[in-house]
């Protein structure tokens, strides 16, 4: 579920928006400590992380909509 602020939409990131996420705590204890030794935010970090992690994905083909992983049956 990804749960953004009701005025911006979903597609329109313009500007910063607010996303929680749920991760195991072995995750967020390696998050914690990297984010201590770099000197920056948890927050920081974690928006880094992913953006550069979605700079690094290939184009799947996929639309804006469709899931990433799904089972061929759900169509």
């Amino acid at each position: 579920m990804v749960s953004l602020n009701a005025r911006s939409g979903y597609r329109n990131f313009r500007s910063s928006q607010r996303l929680t996420i749920t991760v195991a705590h072995a995750t967020l204890d390696a998050l914690v400590d990297r984010s201590n030794r770099e000197g920056r935010s948890l927050s920081n970090l974690a928006a880094y992380l992913l953006e550069s992690s979605l700079d690094r994905t290939p184009n799947t083909g996929r639309g804006d909509d469709e899931p990433a992983h799904h089972s061929p049956h759900h169509r």
